[in-house]
């Protein structure tokens, strides 16, 4: 299975983190929590899409649309 940015996914939409490209911001993503292999659900997109909410390890995340494209994922 190929692994695809976060933003490509829609509300609701579940799965688990397969990487963190490297960026400016990859570290801060990692010690927020999004590491590979932690499930998540997109919360909710603002309409514009920026920014994202994701839920995972019981706790929300708001992320920029420029941090979230770092993120590569598996969708359920």
């Amino acid at each position: 299975m190929e692994s695809k940015s976060i933003t490509t996914l829609r509300k609701g939409a579940s799965g688990i983190i397969t990487e963190i490209k490297h960026s400016q911001v990859s570290q801060r993503l990692i010690e927020m929590g999004l590491t590979p292999g932690t499930p998540f659900e997109i919360r909710s997109i603002s309409p514009f899409g920026d920014p994202i909410a994701i839920r995972l390890n019981d706790f929300a995340v708001s992320l920029r649309l420029s941090d979230a494209l770092n993120i590569m994922v598996h969708q359920n």
